[in-house]
């Protein structure tokens, strides 16, 4: 009988470490599937980090594409995200599990200003605008595009022959998985959140789990531990 597929959508490098993460046991009962539904591409843009209080990382992509830190602080989003911001050299000072969190403790942190908010193209929450408005002047800096890339033949092959378990990370790459899948009515949906599940629309899909925290360690946890492996034979 053939195995589920596990059909990863994040990009190629955070696919490989999301695979890496899981253990054995777990792989040993899936067939894997790399459909990258972004690719990030840096955009070039310099970052001045004179006068500047600390900046603000809402993924590691903000920190590979960014300078190498010194003593200004970070603030992240995400465990992953503060551990790349400390291998770089940021000191990294707190982080949330998601932006609404980060905001909230930083406006009650009050932190020395301005920030710079070292981000992509795309982007929840409008952080800069917000904090600025909370009277911590903060300015966005775009150090990279998400693109948008489609689901591979692969993907869609998986999708259609059998049952599948697909972990999806954010609004946008739900809405764009729920655009172009042709065969979803086999496939369980692992959502890193409620927006994310939202975003979903009216897909047909066999099952969605809602990770109980926006992180992926949640996540993962959600895939070895609530999917309902019975309903995939």
């Amino acid at each position: 009988m053939t195995k589920p597929a596990l059909i990863l959508t994040r990009p190629a490098p955070a696919c490989a470490a999301f695979a890496a993460s899981l253990p054995d046991a777990l792989l040993s009962r899936v067939r894997v599937v790399i459909s990258p539904l972004l690719q990030i591409l840096p955009t070039a843009a310099p970052v001045d980090l004179g006068g500047i209080g600390g900046v603000i990382f809402t993924s590691a992509n903000g920190v590979a594409h960014g300078p190498e830190g010194g003593t200004l602080p970070a603030y992240c989003v995400g465990e992953a995200t503060a551990q790349a911001a400390a291998a770089k050299g940021w000191q990294a000072a707190f982080h949330a599990p998601d932006a609404a969190r980060l905001l909230s403790m930083i406006k009650a942190h009050r932190p020395a200003t301005p920030l710079l908010h070292l981000r992509g193209t795309h982007q929840r929450g409008d952080i800069a605008e917000r904090l600025t408005q909370a009277g911590l002047p903060t300015r966005p800096v775009v150090l990279y595009d998400q693109q948008a890339l489609p689901l591979t033949r692969d993907a869609q092959a998986a999708l259609s022959d059998g049952p599948s378990i697909v972990p999806l990370f954010s609004p946008r790459t739900a809405a764009q998985f729920a655009d172009q899948a042709h065969d979803t009515r086999r496939a369980t949906i692992i959502a890193l959140s409620p927006a994310v599940a939202e975003a979903l629309d009216r897909t047909v899909v066999q099952q969605i789990l809602i990770a109980p925290e926006p992180t992926a360690t949640s996540l993962r946890f959600t895939l070895e531990t609530a999917v309902d492996w019975n309903r995939l034979a």
